[in-house]
């Protein structure tokens, strides 16, 4: 399937080692003979063919190729090897917490014994080192859902650089209750085990904090986390973003949500940044982050943003918006000129991604007044005409566009405020 997957994509199935490519370089080396050599070679074969993955079902008492079965009171798996033909594996596994998912399995198996009702479970057998060991996953029996969104919510924003969670508790009506923030160490150079152990204990912190105030849990729907690529003159800023498992959190925190009977609420992440930034960081005193955080916690609640009057106001100036329209002209002409200027192809890299930003932004905001069409050429006066400019008032008003909050960043957070707008803590 993989080779024929690759193929489907036209790209070389060549590059594919079954088994694991480590230990194929290994076993290729010239040098490796002897004990070693047998070593890695039977460890390799086991990656290759030590593998049986067998999924489950209910109709076939919870699986029909690899099932878990009670020999005089001991607990077998029964592996089938041919037409009604089976061996046995004594299953050996004890309990190692009080919260064990092996306890609530054997219960489970138990009772379905009894009353025959069966549950599916999905086994997969693996040798290693000449044994043989069972991945055994099922569903869970979740509790019903008690604590929903009728007794408010806590919006959710997770955010890389510095790895963190910040929160924001809101009542059924919207308003602001608490908010806060819940550190992550870094999880960059860390084994996986130790990155999951971590983010585990970060899931069971919000987790036991909604519990505690009764409040549904709402987080973004991210289909994709963007996390730069190769040369885009950034590298510090990739790697944190690489190192930072937005998706894996996210998931433990439904995980033990759902354990909990508590409500889980997906909400779109248009714009909740900015939103949070321009709207309630200067009305609550609130940092960038837990500013958005709110807006995620009332979007669950099924409110929507409208934009602040002053803010409308402000828009609808043609001398503001012609200062905030050539702040944008300066921008492009400056990283444009850094961008001829600089030797370096990573540096350079980094001034053309500032670049790209900066014309989006004079592009919004030409449009926003009916301006010049898009990907016209600039020509800047000098700069004293260009002050003179910020004072002549822009011709017509800004369009009803769906992107307003977008228009608003553009004009206000950088020309005006040098983009320090929410970025206090209270």
């Amino acid at each position: 399937m993989t080779i024929a997957s690759l193929k489907e994509l036209g790209q070389s199935p060549k590059k594919v080692v079954f088994g694991g490519r480590k230990l194929f370089e290994e076993l290729a080396k010239k040098h490796l003979s002897g004990e070693r050599r047998v070593k890695l070679l039977e460890k390799w074969r086991e990656r290759r063919q030590g593998l049986l993955f067998a999924v489950g079902q209910k109709h076939s008492k919870g699986n029909q190729n690899l099932r878990l079965a009670w020999v005089d009171g001991y607990l077998f798996l029964r592996i089938t090897i041919g037409e009604r033909n089976w061996v046995y594996a004594k299953v050996i596994r004890k309990v190692k917490r009080d919260r064990d998912k092996w306890k609530v399995l054997l219960a489970r198996l138990m009772r379905a014994e009894t009353t025959g009702d069966w549950f599916p479970y999905t086994v997969t057998l693996r040798r290693k080192e000449g044994k043989l060991y069972a991945f055994i996953s099922f569903e869970e029996e979740l509790p019903p859902v008690s604590i929903t969104k009728a007794q408010g919510v806590i919006g959710l924003d997770l955010n890389a650089v510095p790895q963190h969670v910040a929160w924001a508790e809101a009542s059924s009506d919207g308003n602001l209750v608490s908010h806060g923030a819940m550190p992550i160490p870094d999880l960059s150079g860390k084994p996986r085990k130790v990155r999951d152990y971590i983010l585990w204990l970060t899931a069971w912190e919000i987790v036991r904090l909604a519990k505690e105030k009764g409040k549904a849990i709402a987080l973004e729907r991210l289909r994709h986390m963007p996390k730069g690529e190769r040369g885009d003159g950034r590298p510090a800023l990739r790697r944190k973003l690489r190192n930072w498992a937005y998706r894996s959190l996210l998931e433990k925190v439904k995980i033990l949500a759902q354990r909990e009977g508590i409500e889980v609420i997906e909400v779109s992440p248009a714009y909740t940044s900015v939103i949070g930034e321009l709207k309630y960081a200067p009305q609550f005193l609130l940092d960038k982050d837990r500013a958005a955080a709110l807006v995620i916690a009332r979007r669950a609640l099924g409110f929507e943003e409208k934009m602040p009057k002053h803010y409308e106001r402000l828009l609808g100036d043609g001398e503001f918006l012609g200062y905030a329209i050539a702040y944008w002209e300066e921008q492009v002409e400056e990283l444009r000129a850094r961008k001829r200027e600089e030797k370096n192809w990573w540096k350079r890299n980094a001034v053309r991604g500032s670049l790209e930003k900066a014309k989006k932004s004079l592009q919004l905001l030409r449009e926003s007044v009916g301006g010049e069409p898009v990907g016209a050429t600039y020509q800047l006066a000098p700069s004293q005409e260009t002050a003179d400019r910020w004072k002549e008032p822009v011709r017509g008003g800004p369009k009803r566009l769906q992107n307003g909050w977008q228009v608003a960043y553009a004009a206000l957070v950088e020309p005006i405020l040098g983009g320090l707008l929410g970025t206090f803590l209270p």
